[in-house]
């Protein structure tokens, strides 16, 4: 069944948001009239153009990971995303599947550069003004209440037309799911929405850790600009990631400026780079 009256709507999405979730139930709930292409595999005939240009798509999928995605008045979005703690982690599994290193100094340097990407993606699609008129799907509150937050998608894709709470209970009740572990992405047939995997079930899971996950305010730049202002060198790279844990680019500049090394440089040359600049 065709659906011309269907709006094309742009998904925009932070890996492991539950994106492919949310078109599988809306595969389930509108059928097969309706038309989704995820861009990097894309359908048969991809335009392979963002936003998509075929009118028979009703939505597309773009992570924006280089930001380059316009933001398009008049056009409508849907932007998934996910706390940033068990999106690493669930993010580090594909990075093992494709390659990468399985181990705790790779999780470290792996969230580390992440969270400058997290970062830049919730300051343009959640917290900007332009996305705060989109539809904004949260990955624990469609895991947590799936049957609202289907029915929030299928009417902003066909609004002006009822929702039909069977089908959406039934996409919900049938649904695929996965579950990926340790770079393994298990498929699990007409599982229904499941709960999320729990984070201290992570095999580098340790508190201190991830506390300082749930810390992190700046990015690598900032850290490393700090860094070459205060003490006239570059972080060492295992310890970048609590550093960014610093509540912000004054307090890391003041834990710095007390530190050993930096009095130790002071009593060489009073006048060091910080110094002289703050004299100007």
């Amino acid at each position: 069944m065709e659906m011309p009256d269907m709006d094309r709507v742009i998904g925009v999405s932070w890996p492991r948001s539950g994106h492919h979730l949310l078109v599988r139930l809306l595969t389930l709930y509108f059928g097969s009239g309706f038309r989704y292409c995820d861009y990097y595999g894309g359908v048969e005939n991809c335009c392979k153009a963002v936003p998509c240009t075929r009118p028979d798509i009703h939505l597309s999928k773009s992570h924006d990971f280089d930001l380059q995605l316009p933001q398009i008045e008049g056009r409508k979005y849907l932007i998934q995303y996910r706390n940033f703690v068990p999106s690493v982690v669930s993010n580090f599994e594909l990075h093992v599947r494709n390659g990468g290193a399985d181990t705790p100094e790779s999780f470290r340097n792996f969230a580390s550069q992440q969270f400058d990407a997290y970062r830049a993606f919730t300051n343009k699609w959640i917290t900007s003004d332009f996305a705060a008129n989109q539809l904004q799907i949260e990955y624990d509150q469609l895991q947590g209440d799936p049957q609202n937050g289907l029915a929030r998608a299928a009417e902003w894709l066909h609004p002006g037309v009822p929702i039909d709470p069977a089908r959406i209970a039934d996409a919900v009740a049938r649904v695929d799911g996965e579950r990926i572990e340790r770079g393994r992405v298990t498929p699990l047939a007409g599982a229904g929405v499941h709960s999320a995997r729990r984070i201290e079930d992570f095999r580098f899971y340790a508190a201190p850790l991830f506390a300082t996950l749930e810390n992190m305010r700046l990015s690598r730049e900032e850290v490393t600009i700090v860094f070459r202002d205060v003490l006239d060198r570059d972080p060492v790279a295992a310890n970048m990631l609590n550093f960014q844990a610093a509540a912000s680019t004054d307090a890391l500049r003041r834990d710095l400026m007390a530190s050993d090394e930096y009095t130790a440089r002071q009593r060489q040359d009073p006048q060091s780079p910080t110094d002289k600049a703050h004299d100007t």
